[in-house]
């Protein structure tokens, strides 16, 4: 059985590819998750990308200037496949249109088997013949971008990556959440300027792994909500401190209503980027990136709320009407 670990535990097990083979930002309009309001149901623009990272070197393909041969993917078939996959979910994905469902959907329709690798209902097997032998790949990475399921930022996104063996069978495989470009303006600086007036922040968050079971997989409203209302309402000298009050904020409201367990299987581990675009005159953005484990053995703020009892809470609605410090105020008296 397949096991569900980081991406960064799947790159150090597949190690460096001799040859990749990507397409990036295939276009489609596809009835998919959820609109930037958390509606569902709705047909919405998606980016779709794929990243196929081969076993061996394409000597043959080189040799012969042909792509007619096992030792590589034809790239516009690889294409076109994805797009066909894109266009017959509506009616092949049995009723599932959470973008989980549309990430197994384009695997299953490029290599005969989910990304997630759960049991496929029969009416859901998949009546194409696959188009990528899994032997001749290490890994296949699918991302599903919509960039108009946020209100403030350049998209929400959904990746998974498999892990393939030599024979073809799914080793491991990766899942992981993302907020892009969120802008932010807040209070944030050392210097005396910088605590006159507010200033935009671009932050880019990533939840992984995130194993989350449908409907609650299509959450990145709430998810951007937390973080959006956590920057603007804050008044941090530091990135780091702000980044770090994200994280928390994050855990208690996000992943712990969500989660069935202090300590059963994975726990997410929140990568959060921030970048003041005005701050350095003669530079694009400084930045700061974190990455923060939600694992109590391993973080002790969270292990601190373990140890106090707190563990299944309520997150605040979506949308939250008003300010998400007087929700916490009155929901959270101990935060």
């Amino acid at each position: 059985m397949a096991t569900l670990k980081t991406s960064w535990q799947l790159a150090a097990a597949a190690g460096e590819p001799h040859t990749t083979i990507r397409v990036r930002n295939l276009q489609a309009v596809v009835e998919v998750g959820r609109d930037a309001w958390g509606r569902a149901g709705k047909a919405q623009p998606v980016l779709i990308s794929a990243t196929l990272s081969l076993r061996a070197p394409f000597d043959e393909a080189s040799a012969a200037d042909s792509v007619n041969n096992k030792s590589t993917v034809h790239y516009g078939i690889l294409s076109k496949a994805i797009l066909e996959a894109a266009e017959s979910f509506r009616t092949e994905s049995t009723g599932h249109t959470t973008v989980r469902a549309l990430l197994n959907h384009i695997s299953r329709h490029l290599t005969g088997e989910c990304i997630t690798i759960e049991p496929v209902p029969p009416a859901a097997a998949n009546p194409h013949h696959p188009v990528v032998d899994r032997s001749v790949m290490t890994s296949l990475k699918l991302e599903v971008l919509l960039p108009k399921a946020s209100l403030i930022g350049s998209g929400a996104s959904l990746s998974g990556t498999t892990l393939y063996a030599s024979s073809g069978a799914c080793k491991a495989y990766s899942m992981s959440l993302k907020l892009h470009g969120l802008r932010i303006p807040t209070l944030i600086g050392v210097n005396p300027n910088e605590r006159l007036a507010k200033q935009i922040v671009v932050a880019n968050v990533e939840l992984e792994p995130w194993a989350s079971d449908s409907p609650s997989s299509d959450s990145y409203n709430e998810f951007e909500e937390i973080v959006v209302k956590t920057i603007e309402e804050s008044s941090f000298q530091t990135l780091e401190a702000l980044a770090t009050h994200i994280a928390q904020r994050v855990i208690k409201y996000f992943l712990l209503p969500r989660r069935n367990t202090w300590d059963g299987g994975m726990h997410e581990r929140i990568k959060i980027c921030l970048e003041k675009p005005t701050a350095v005159t003669f530079a694009d953005a400084p930045a700061v990136e974190v990455l923060v484990d939600s694992d109590p053995n391993v973080n002790s703020f969270v292990e601190r709320l373990r140890n106090r009892g707190v563990y299944k809470r309520t997150g605040p609605p979506f949308p939250l009407q008003g300010r998400l410090d007087e929700w916490i105020k009155n929901n959270d008296p101990e935060d």
